[in-house]
């Protein structure tokens, strides 16, 4: 970093101390009325709420902040969401998933393009619980594409500060790291995120399907999180999401409730046309609750895609159409619950016919044993389903972005949830294409010849017409 740049921080670091004395004293003041009072309220103990809280402790002397999470504190929901093998388990624990589904869409038939079939609605996991979504997630780490980031700013220069340049410093200031060497200048070393590379003793079928990727003409890439994102590879991972999402709590200038349910921002009502968030409106332990910021505080929302969304629209400000359908107050008009994005993919698995002598799927078959072997393992280390091979194919970027729908005033209410995957033909053509490069490695030696590896199918229709170049 520049010396004027280390000078600019050092400003701002004195400027934040400065604002915040005149807050902390009020803070004091009212607090001995019993009031409830917080420089910071952070709506969200997922992985963005718990790293930001941890971070306003180290950057604001004297910080008090009121931390609100829906779920329950992750200490005490099983030990399945410890185990990375069995993460797809936690969405059907209706304690730490939000439940939501999504709505039936119609999208273009496969085999005849013309017509339009309805496609139904499908779970859509998002963590309920400290921790959040790093909770139950496969723990993999991996940052956005640098083409996403610079495209926010050609919007305007009004969005400069969300150019990669800067996020990437955000990230790295985020994150604990031992990269290699050569990718040093792309990570960080004291942050609250710990990112481990996959050990280097991998598995020898995952090193044959990398020798084949490349083969067929895919780059080999070191690191996904570098100086390039395209290749074939091994991921990163969060080595201690667990850790992260327990420690705000131990925090004693953090008050992190559990099971407070968020239903809407508290606005100064004498300044309407500003719309200045004054606090906020929670339900938890049976009654309603009302917690306010001090003066120069900040009301954060930190939900995720659906909450954070959700939570401003019920607060009003969203499409006002949709808000005056619900008799919701219209505070401020924006195209909030738009530009819904994700990665629809589908899955290939080959079964490794051979025998080999690393496997040690038949000894250890169940999430139940896997879970002993890790309780009774200080490293943690638990043996690996080496006898399948999954290829989970995703579309990055697809025709027609998905939003969001309020159907109630009540956030107890989930909103309608419209993903549009598929709607538009292109991207099925591109699903299909992944597809078929997909089946095309499982075919390839050493794969095909020393593993054996034979094609199990698809979880969806698609594997049905991505064989041959005609049917693409």
């Amino acid at each position: 970093m520049k010396e004027s740049e280390n000078n600019n921080t050092k400003t701002i670091d004195a400027e934040i101390r400065n604002l915040w004395s005149e807050s902390i004293n009020y803070r004091d003041q009212r607090q001995k009325s019993n009031d409830e009072i917080y420089d910071f309220i952070i709506v969200g103990a997922g992985t963005a709420g718990c790293v930001l809280a941890r971070e306003l402790i180290y950057n604001v002397p004297n910080v008090n902040i009121l931390v609100l999470e829906a779920g329950p504190p992750n200490a005490q929901v099983n030990d399945i969401m410890r185990l990375p093998c069995t993460f797809t388990a936690a969405f059907r624990a209706s304690e730490v998933d939000w439940g939501y589904l999504t709505e039936d869409q119609k999208m273009p038939s496969i085999t005849e393009p013309t017509k339009e079939v309805l496609n139904k609605g499908f779970t859509y996991p998002r963590g309920k619980v400290i921790g959040g979504c790093s909770t139950v997630n496969a723990m993999v780490y991996i940052r956005g594409q640098k083409a996403d980031y610079d495209s926010w700013v050609a919007q305007g220069p009004e969005y400069k500060i969300w150019d990669y340049d800067h996020c990437l410093e955000a990230m790295e200031n985020n994150a604990r790291e031992t990269p290699d060497e050569e990718f040093k200048k792309y990570h960080g070393f004291n942050g609250l995120l710990h990112v481990q590379d996959s050990p280097t003793d991998t598995y020898e079928v995952t090193k044959d399907f990398i020798k084949v990727a490349n083969n067929l003409g895919i780059p080999c890439n070191k690191d996904f999180n570098g100086a390039r994102q395209n290749g074939v590879g091994k991921y990163q991972a969060l080595g201690r999401p667990y850790g992260l999402a327990s420690g705000v709590a131990k925090i004693i200038a953090v008050n992190v409730k559990s099971c407070a349910h968020m239903l809407s921002i508290i606005w100064d009502e004498e300044k309407e046309d500003e719309n200045i968030a004054i606090g906020v409106k929670y339900f938890c332990n049976g009654g309603v609750r009302n917690a306010y910021i001090a003066p120069k505080g900040e009301v954060i929302i930190c939900g995720g895609a659906i909450n954070s969304a959700q939570i401003l629209m019920l607060s009003g400000i969203g499409p006002k159409n949709n808000l005056e359908a619900n008799n919701i107050k219209v505070r401020k008009e924006l195209p909030v619950g738009r530009n819904l994005q994700d990665h629809p993919l589908c899955m290939v698995t080959g079964k490794i016919s051979i025998p080999n002598n690393t496997s040690q799927f038949h000894t250890w078959c169940s999430g139940i044993k896997l879970g002993m072997i890790y309780k009774g393992n200080d490293k943690g280390k638990i043996p690996s389903h080496e006898e399948f091979l999954d290829e989970h194919p995703d579309i990055q970027s697809y025709g027609n972005a998905g939003h969001l729908e309020l159907c109630s005033s009540n956030s107890f209410i989930q909103p309608k949830i419209f993903l549009n995957y598929y709607e538009k033909p292109e991207d099925l053509y591109r699903m299909m294409s992944s597809l078929k490069l997909s089946r095309e490695i499982l075919k390839q030696p050493p794969l095909s010849t020393v593993w054996g590896m034979k094609e199990l199918g698809f979880n969806d229709e698609f594997g049905k017409w991505c064989s041959v170049d005609e049917e693409m």
